[in-house]
């Protein structure tokens, strides 16, 4: 029987954290917000690039898939950039102007430790001596605040490069600077998957419940999603402080660790040599082997604890269902091995009491680093020297600072006397800590067997740190719906976490609504458009009643359960609907009517032709390639169109000359603005721009509202005395407004917003 994995399917979910970008490009740039009014909109135009699970978490499994399908190469076809984003404490009291973003900040909890932020809390994390804060390159009192984190991730250089130009760009139009922009890739050759010492990284990461399947674990032990995401599944719960507005969310850590890559290897080869003067290995064992014991694993990934002797053959793959029962004191795999120290797993005695493996799951994180810098490679005159800056750019996720990170670096990674009691001191990880002033001496404990009876011999060996911290951030990552209120100055969350795990019940909850578009052949049917989700919904005299100026608390107009939009040939490609606009002299032509749709496509909106036939099952087709918006003459300087409403006296029936004229609603950097258009009738459908940007204040009706998602007339409301009825949709909530044909068409507010709760509730 198959496991449901819910979570695969989240719209609300930021891409990076359950599912991974897995990328071989990756740049983090590290921002500053100047104007609050453009810094959220700025944001509300970047959200819809943002990666969402389902997205990632498809294309991973079809990229999988291939792999397996052409015997492990990598698909030359299947390519993809993401776009994540987190925000830091300052930045989240920058966009809503408020300072006290939290009700209470309890000492000892995430919350504190996020509104503090690593630099204050550099000391208990080892962030001394030459990891002192006041060395950084980003992320300290000394360097400019950082706002937010925005990641860029691709498979192909040159698709990494032009979406960092682009969002450069898009930044510097609303005045946001880029105070360091950090860029990574995967090492080349056969160092591809490993970090600069040489060894495999990224092999220990935990398995999801809902997420990842127990086939995959192969054994591993699965742990809760609301480990890694907050409030993403109902045993897990929230951490004291955290509000609900931060649900579907997770804490994510940004460090730029910088990699001695000849000085660790020349320290392994002296401190082997102490071994050899101990006896304990002969004049024949090899740096190689005293390396595998400090990392855990051999450099192919595989763990010394099922090849305890020598390197496995050459394609064994690295291994994670381990366990160490039988090595309680270390002997195989040493206590103070970064393995062992970062996820201790089974067989951990500490104050002489085995420690249950569930205490070590609510220390898990999720791990999303890359490489930075050439290889050390002296031989290379193109880089790769020993002065060459080089290292890792360590990113993780979890939904608590404290308890997950934070308590791996600083009681387990850093503390000599973790597992504690022991004599002497097991000592600090050697590969990621060593000698930190104030905080440890560096020395480790090398247990081995003296004689054939096993009793234990202990070698003192020493370590310097030859990984340092060059910069570090806390940081959060939104779920979609709270970045959406957030780019309205608003902390709203989001009640699940999205996808088909969401559909319409007979309760109901708000939604993002991108598009609602009118059946054109049924009067009071339309399809929705939300995510990538198509359904159908339904008015008819009740409902109309019920949403216009009666009660709405138990009104439904979804029809069905929804599909997704690749169920639709017209939509094959769109991720999103941003909006639709009805080509208006071929509406019903030839049993078909035919629509303008523009929607995202890599960063930037496009458009396409769809036709729609008026069959029972509404066949659609595309009709030709994707467009850029500069094809139209009235869109200049538009970039993101947003929702269109027709002016209802002057359709091309009223006597316009064949024009249609059409208030045309876009983002810019400095919020929404709408502009007046007209197309003409004909094959060419020429357009002109008949009255440039205006802001959203100039109209009475949409007073409040920070961005219009789209308009759809009330049945039954259309020009009746003059008047036409609009249910206006924004920002998870819908109003109706009224306007009046003639000259400045004066426009009032019918009924104030409500949530949009009738829409993604059943009928």
């Amino acid at each position: 029987m198959t496991t449901p994995l819910p979570l695969r399917d989240s719209t609300e979910i930021q891409g990076d954290i359950l599912a991974g970008f897995k990328k071989d490009y990756m740049t983090l740039l590290f921002l500053q917000f100047g104007d609050m009014t453009a810094a959220r909109n700025w944001l509300a135009e970047l959200i819809p690039s943002i990666a969402t699970t389902e997205q990632v978490a498809q294309f991973n499994q079809k990229f999988h898939d291939a792999r397996v399908n052409s015997q492990g190469d990598d698909p030359k076809n299947l390519k993809a950039t993401w776009v994540g984003l987190s925000l830091t404490y300052p930045g989240i009291q920058f966009l809503t102007g408020n300072d006290k973003v939290f009700d209470k900040v309890s000492t000892g909890t995430t919350v504190q430790a996020f509104v503090q932020g690593s630099a204050v809390r550099a000391e208990a994390l080892g962030d001394t001596g030459c990891n002192d804060p006041k060395r950084w390159i980003f992320g300290s009192e000394q360097k400019p605040p950082i706002h937010a984190v925005l990641t860029i991730a691709a498979d192909l250089k040159d698709d990494h490069d032009t979406e960092v130009t682009r969002q450069t760009e898009a930044a510097s139009r609303a005045g946001v600077l880029i105070v360091h922009p950090q860029s990574g890739a995967t090492l080349p050759g056969k160092r591809k998957g490993k970090e600069h010492f040489g060894f495999k990284d990224g092999v220990s990461e935990p398995f999801v419940v809902g997420f990842d399947s127990p086939e995959e674990a192969e054994g591993a032990r699965m742990i809760p999603a609301g480990q890694f995401v907050l409030g993403a599944d109902q045993d897990t719960p929230l951490p004291k402080g955290v509000p609900d507005w931060m649900k579907y969310g997770s804490f994510q850590v940004v460090r730029r660790l910088g990699q001695d890559v000849p000085g660790w290897w020349a320290q392994v080869n002296s401190e082997l040599a102490k071994l050899r003067e101990a006896k304990v290995v002969d004049e024949n064992t090899k740096s190689e082997w005293l390396a595998a014991r400090l990392v855990g694993r051999w450099r192919c990934g595989a763990s010394i604890a099922k090849y305890p002797d020598a390197a496995p053959p050459p394609g064994t793959k690295p291994d994670n269902d381990l366990s160490f029962k039988d090595d309680p004191h270390g002997i195989t795999t040493p206590l103070f091995s970064h393995l062992r120290k970062t996820a201790p797993r089974d067989g951990l005695v500490d104050e002489g009491e085995l420690v249950e493996e569930k205490f070590m799951d609510l220390r898990r994180i999720i791990r999303r680093g890359i490489p930075y810098g050439a290889p050390f490679d002296p031989a290379n005159e193109d880089g790769g020297g020993p002065d060459e800056s080089r290292g890792l750019l360590f990113v993780c996720y979890q939904s608590d600072l404290r308890q997950q990170f934070e308590f791996i670096q600083t009681d387990w990674i850093n503390d000599p006397n973790f597992p504690h009691e022991r004599d002497p001191k097991p000592g600090p990880d050697p590969m990621v800590s060593g000698t930190l002033p104030g905080v440890t001496t560096g020395e480790i404990a090398f247990e081995s067997h003296s004689n054939i009876n096993g009793d234990r011999k202990t070698t003192i060996l020493s370590f310097k740190p030859f990984v340092t911290t060059e910069g570090s951030v806390y940081a959060f990552s939104p779920s979609l719906t709270t970045l959406r209120g957030l780019s309205r100055g608003r902390l709203e969350g989001a009640t699940s976490a999205g996808g088909n795990q969401t559909k319409p019940g007979p309760g109901g909850q708000p939604g993002p609504m991108d598009e609602i578009l009118p059946w054109p052949d049924v009067e009071g049917r339309y399809w929705t458009f939300s995510g990538r989700t198509v359904r159908v919904a339904g008015t008819g005299g009740p409902e109309v009643e019920q949403l216009t100026t009666g009660k709405d608390d138990r009104t439904g107009t979804v029809m069905d359960s929804g599909i997704d939009l690749s169920s639709w040939p017209a939509l094959a490609g769109v991720d999103r609907v941003d909006a639709i606009l009805p080509v208006p002299d071929e509406q019903g032509l030839n049993g078909e009517s035919s629509y303008w749709l523009f929607h995202t496509k890599d960063g930037t909106q496009v458009y396409r032709r769809i036709n729609i036939a008026h069959d029972a099952r509404h066949t659609n087709r595309r009709i030709g390639d994707d467009q850029r918006l500069s094809l139209w003459n009235s869109f200049g300087g538009v970039t993101r169109v947003d929702a269109v409403l027709p002016v209802p006296d002057q359709r091309r029936t009223d006597g316009t000359d064949g024009k249609s004229w059409y208030w045309l609603f876009h983002t810019t950097p400095q919020g929404q603005r709408y502009r007046l258009i007209s197309i003409a009738d004909g094959g060419r459908h020429t357009d002109v721009m008949e009255r440039t940007d205006r802001e959203l204040t100039k109209w009475v009706s949409l007073q409040g509202v920070g961005k219009a998602e789209g308009f759809l007339f009330v049945p039954g409301r259309f020009r009746v005395g003059g008047q036409t009825w609009c249910w206006v949709f924004h920002e998870q909530q819908y109003r109706t407004i009224s306007i009046s044909d003639g000259a400045g068409h004066p426009d009032t507010v019918v009924r104030e917003s409500r949530p949009n709760t009738p829409w993604f509730r059943r009928g």
